[in-house]
């Protein structure tokens, strides 16, 4: 007896199903977010250049990486809202970690780029104007400090993505400013590569925690608190429950978990009561571990028997 696309059939659906509408942050928010940041992205550029500054520079190729990141987080929770089709069935949920993982990469390719310019740098100085550097990095926090508190929270993983470039960004503009402090008023020009180098640091490490989360996602492992050994111990606590194998579960989307499994039930039994034990099952899952998606595959014995 195997689970199918109908509750009374095997296949569960708890109360988080594939509803994808619990984000905070609607889509204007966010739209608007990433327009703010093209737009200070495009000044920093243009700034960057006239003042012959790596470490502006470095802060706009971040301001520019936070806009792909907050489009990618756009285009990834509007994907979340669609329904399930017959050809995604599992629905959209995985985009949130596919978005989250490219904007990861995205920033590794920004680092690498900085990171070869400011050691350049350091080998071949360039004097640098420190008053426009204070400037443009005061006008860099005002801008991501009022993105981030537009953004708000989210439990997303490209709304987190998005959220991570904007803190690093909001970060480097506080080093920017330190940055021109001290071009301002000393002639040690080292300074301006060694603060994007800083900033680089900072970002890795952020960057680093978000592809390893996206990743594990995306290669579908089990989700904290919901490994197979554990969904197996409690579906054996059930009385009519012999063995239980097959086990493996996922994240489906945000929050939403899945579980499949094949579970051996006591003696020569009628469908109906086959049908009451699985619903067991599921309602343990749903309650304990909180699977909004289980199904369970029954059997009188193991699957793997010679005598099956």
């Amino acid at each position: 007896m195997t689970g199918n696309d109908h509750d009374h059939q095997g296949h569960h659906h708890g109360p988080g199903g594939h509803s994808h509408s619990h984000s905070a942050v609607s889509n204007t928010r966010l739209g608007l977010a990433a327009a703010v940041n093209v737009g200070f992205a495009v000044v920093q550029v243009i700034v960057g250049l006239a003042l012959g500054s790596v470490v502006v520079l470095a802060d706009a190729l971040h301001q520019i990486v936070d806009a792909v990141g907050l489009l990618t987080a756009l285009i990834a929770l509007i994907l979340l809202r669609r329904p399930a089709t017959r050809a995604m069935s599992y629905g959209w949920g995985k985009a949130d970690a596919l978005g989250g993982y490219t904007s990861g990469l995205l920033l590794v390719g920004s680092v690498v780029w900085v990171a070869y310019e400011a050691i350049g740098r350091l080998f071949d100085p360039v004097d640098v104007d420190g008053g426009g550097v204070i400037l443009i990095g005061i006008a860099g926090v005002l801008v991501n400090g009022i993105s981030v508190l537009v953004l708000g929270h989210g439990e997303h993983l490209s709304l987190k993505a998005a959220r991570l470039h904007l803190l690093v960004d909001l970060a480097g503009s506080v080093v920017v400013v330190l940055a021109g402090l001290v071009l301002a008023g000393t002639s040690y020009t080292w300074i301006d590569p060694a603060a994007s180098l800083l900033i680089n640091a900072l970002v890795l490490h952020g960057t680093w925690n978000l592809l390893r989360t996206a990743g594990a996602e995306l290669l579908d492992r089990s989700p904290v608190g919901t490994d197979a050994d554990q969904i197996g111990d409690l579906i054996r606590t059930i009385d009519s429950v012999s063995d239980v194998h097959h086990v493996h579960t996922r994240s489906i989307a945000p929050g939403v978990s899945s579980v499949t499994a094949h579970v051996v039930i006591d003696g020569s039994v009628s469908l109906h009561v086959a049908q009451e034990a699985m619903a067991l099952v599921q309602e343990q899952l749903a309650s304990s571990l909180g699977v909004a998606h289980s199904t369970i595959q029954m059997e009188c014995h193991n699957c793997e028997d010679a005598v099956h």
